[in-house]
């Protein structure tokens, strides 16, 4: 039998407590108290749920603030009793870093998030909960979440996963990621908008030479991006996204083996070297590069459509208020030498939530889930993701619009939104106008994943694509190795298990057409 190492199961063990920092749940507690303290009339015990979740808000408070307080009690209200929650934060590569050192210690929390190839190896591990039975009594899930989704959560004829829920209205559209850059820049420096990678060049080396905040000083740069970043909006310029399945010849590839990545590398070299890009992005966190944002040390970056509106997003809240004038917009995928455009597109439910096999009372978090899931006066749904109506927010129902009076950033520090947005749903219904154009203008022009769908060998060799092509994207990328080089990754990547990924792949997809 397999063994982790001792100091890995030391770390997951550390981990694990910090995770259950709360403590044992009450009924725990209660098991240890004397029959002397028995009241007269038992109560319902209080289990406290370990929840997880991939998220960055450092503004979250530790005891989940009024948030949590006002949430337990209007579910309460449902007549719903015993139920608490502790909520733990973590983001990028560093979740699922924490998220498999405890599953390899034996100690998940009770729910969590995950992605696709996560939750087929642990399902396949035994070490999630079959949902089937819950789901039974979850209508609201059942209507928020479209019924072919169900089928990507579902190994052996069981479901494992909760997907994403959707809201079927033209502000839901799915991708949100895109090129965002500073306007009141480019209006400085009397530039237009850039629409090609030639533009595209053109603006960045105006913004590193020519002062584009006005401030006197030569600090700014091109292009700003952090250590996660793949440049999909720069090879999408090309017709690839690196990580996606792509049709060529009656099969398909990963866009990272095809003759178009070379191209892309060759140009990202050249403006690395030319000094367009944050020298150190290599090992720069995501917070940092927003920070070097919010400081207007950059001016274009692969943003969020939220960052477009000053009280839409913690980044545009802070940036608004370091530099009022500051005006972030988005732009349409920039086109490259031979026409083709396209930001990375997006899957409605490639975000999923699970539950442990081990936890205790799992009908008890369905009562809350199924209760956050439900979008009616009745339902839990708006307190959770906006809190207290005309307190926080407005809600006209004739129009289905939400007006924000907290910001996002203020509704975190609350204890409300996404950090415990457990059942997660596309819903815009507060976007303002900008985040609303934003979303149109990413969703213009997409490049599509073949296949989305994971199979058996890409978890058997998960680091080619989380190591070993990130070696080779970033020592090109920086000049550390010619762009020649990228052929001996191609070689490698098929030696070393990428030819058995691209079999079954090919499999898979030709079965589903």
């Amino acid at each position: 039998m397999f063994q982790a190492p001792k100091s890995k199961m030391m770390l997951a063990g550390v981990l694990a407590a910090s995770i259950v920092s709360a403590g044992c749940s009450a009924d725990e507690k209660d098991a240890a108290g004397t029959a002397a303290e028995t009241p007269a009339v038992e109560e319902a015990k209080t289990t406290t749920y370990q929840i997880f979740r991939k998220f960055a808000a450092p503004e979250y408070p530790e005891d989940g603030g009024v948030g949590k307080k006002t949430l337990l009690e209007a579910f309460e209200k449902t007549k719903a009793k015993g139920f608490d929650f502790k909520v733990t934060l973590a983001s990028g590569d560093d979740y699922f870093t924490k998220l498999n050192l405890l599953a390899t210690s034996g100690q998940l929390p009770d729910y969590f998030d995950t992605d696709a190839k996560t939750l087929s190896r642990f399902s396949e591990e035994g070490l999630l909960l079959p949902l089937d039975e819950y789901l039974k009594d979850a209508p609201n899930l059942m209507k928020i979440i479209p019924q072919e989704f169900w089928k990507e959560v579902t190994f052996n004829g069981k479901i494992y996963g909760i997907p994403k829920g959707r809201n079927d209205k033209p502000f839901n559209l799915p991708s949100t990621l895109g090129l965002t850059i500073r306007q009141d820049w480019l209006d400085n420096l009397n530039l237009s908008r850039p629409t090609t990678l030639d533009e595209l060049y053109a603006v960045m080396k105006a913004f590193v030479t020519q002062d584009p905040d006005k401030n006197g000083k030569n600090d700014t740069y091109g292009l700003g991006v952090s250590k996660e970043t793949n440049f999909n909006a720069i090879f999408g310029a090309y017709g690839i996204i690196p990580k996606y399945w792509t049709k060529v010849d009656g099969g398909i590839k990963k866009g990272f083996v095809l003759p178009e990545m070379k191209e892309g590398l060759a140009l990202l070299q050249k403006w690395y070297m030319e000094g367009l890009i944050a020298h150190d992005f290599p090992i720069m966190e995501s917070k940092q590069r927003d920070e070097l944002v919010i400081n207007s040390l950059v001016g274009l970056f692969e943003g969020d459509v939220y960052y477009t509106e000053k009280s839409s997003s913690p980044l545009a809240t802070s940036l608004n208020e370091a530099t009022p004038t500051a005006d972030l917009v988005m732009l349409e995928a920039p086109k490259g030498p031979n026409g083709k455009q396209g930001y990375q597109e997006k899957l409605y439910n490639s975000e999923f939530s699970a539950l442990s096999a081990k936890m205790k009372e799992p009908k008890k978090l369905f009562q809350y889930l199924d209760w956050i899931a439900d979008q009616s006066d009745e339902g839990g749904f708006n307190h959770m993701m906006y809190g207290i109506e005309n307190e926080d927010f407005t809600y006209d129902r004739a129009t289905d619009t939400i007006e924000l009076i907290t910001p996002y950033a203020e509704l975190y520090k609350k204890g409300y939104s996404n950090p415990v947005r457990f059942v997660v749903v596309t819903d815009r219904r507060s976007a303002k106008p900008e985040v609303r154009e934003a979303i149109e203008i990413v969703n213009k022009h997409v490049i599509s994943n073949a296949l989305w769908k994971s199979v058996p060998a890409e978890m058997d060799y998960p680091d080619l694509e989380t190591k070993l092509w990130m070696e080779y994207l970033v020592k090109i990328v920086t000049g550390v190795w010619p762009v020649e080089k990228y052929d001996e990754f191609i070689k490698k990547y098929y030696a070393q298990g990428g030819k058995i990924i691209e079999e079954q792949a090919n499999e898979l997809w030709k079965s589903l057409q």
